[in-house]
């Protein structure tokens, strides 16, 4: 049967829209849209990371969260969670973190409502070493690039020169010096399961900015609020998008980090020093709270990525801030920190 030339057409066209690859690839041909919208290839690398190139980098204004929830459109429910990232050495081959894929599962993605692109959940996860308490209610999986498992940091044109040396290229087959590596991607609003013997699991969520700190990719996660390890417990954590050697721990009890100074740096923040350096990211979403004597209540949270050694910021919240002159004592807020005696911090203005 001859098929009539608009029917040809059209299935010619569809044809050529979507044609999937090896290994769970997809490419992509689009018409009518600018060259940085137009998407080349979509290759799912592990359970939670797209490795997505387009014809042109995406214009930096475009990479906003906000903007690329927006932009970024799947299909079965999945979603972006943080900005994609240029990897290091490509013109615009993007590391997309989304939400955790199911194995075998067919998505479209489409781009600022251009053509969609299909491809296959990864049903392959990030390979991590170990499982281990670090505070009273927070755990690290701790991951190695000896093991061949990178963080996206190391990897991307964002944080080049930033990484202590750790820096490096991978091409688009994810090799580097003939060796191939799993990306870790941004961790933004994941999270595990923590179940402790005998008990009900717990989700334990992201500790944003702590995935890649102090040469080591150890990123944090937090039992829910008012939750803590009880010690002597034993506690196994799994994940759908990690597979961890050791995946058990016996919980202790945590030691507090130990303050000796906490200081009022203008009306707003706070600067305190450590006894000691934590070399780790363990200040992270941690509050002191501030009490005057007339019952005024100020919250000061750790500002990230300001710890230098033994030394952080913290900045008041909600617009509030210190009146010149009032002495406010200081509390923690849970059990992360040791205060030496009654704590107290007094801000002079002008001084």
């Amino acid at each position: 049967m001859k098929l009539a030339p608009s029917l040809l057409t059209g299935t010619l066209a569809f044809l050529l829209a979507v044609q999937p690859l090896a290994g769970g690839k997809a490419d992509a041909r689009s018409t009518g849209a600018n060259a940085s919208d137009r998407i080349v290839t979509v290759e799912p690398i592990n359970p939670i990371t797209l490795q997505v190139t387009f014809e042109a980098p995406i214009p930096p204004a475009e990479v906003t969260v906000d903007t690329a929830k927006a932009n970024f459109q799947f299909t079965g429910g999945l979603t972006l969670r943080n900005i994609p990232q240029l990897k290091t050495g490509s013109a615009a081959t993007y590391i997309v973190p989304t939400t955790v894929q199911s194995p075998g599962t067919l998505y479209s993605l489409s781009y600022k409502g251009q053509e969609p692109v299909k491809f296959t959940g990864n049903p392959y996860k990030l390979k991590l070493r170990s499982a281990a308490q670090v505070a009273y209610d927070t755990l690290e999986l701790e991951s190695s690039l000896e093991d061949g498992v990178t963080d996206y940091s190391n990897i991307v044109q964002a944080y080049a020169g930033k990484r202590g040396g750790l820096e490096f290229a991978l091409d688009a087959n994810l090799q580097h010096q003939g060796k191939t590596y799993q990306v870790i991607p941004s961790l933004r609003d994941s999270y595990v399961i923590v179940t402790p013997q005998g008990g009900a699991p717990l989700k334990a969520v992201y500790v944003p900015f702590t995935q890649n700190t102090d040469g080591r990719q150890a990123p944090k996660y937090r039992l829910p609020e008012g939750t803590v390890f009880e010690a002597g417990t034993s506690y196994t954590v799994t994940s759908d998008w990690a597979e961890i050697t050791s995946p058990t721990f016996t919980a202790k009890t945590a030691a507090a980090l130990e303050a000796v100074e906490i200081r009022a740096v203008n009306a707003t923040t706070l600067q305190v020093t450590l006894a000691s350096d934590p070399k780790d990211e363990l200040f992270a979403s941690r509050r002191l709270l501030l009490s005057a004597p007339d019952g005024t209540l100020l919250t000061a949270q750790y500002k990230v990525t300001t710890r230098q050694g033994a030394t952080a910021t913290f900045e008041i919240l909600n617009g509030g801030a210190m009146v010149p002159g009032t002495t406010y004592a200081v509390h923690t807020v849970g059990y992360w920190l040791q205060l030496k005696g009654t704590q107290t911090v007094t801000y002079t203005a002008g001084g």
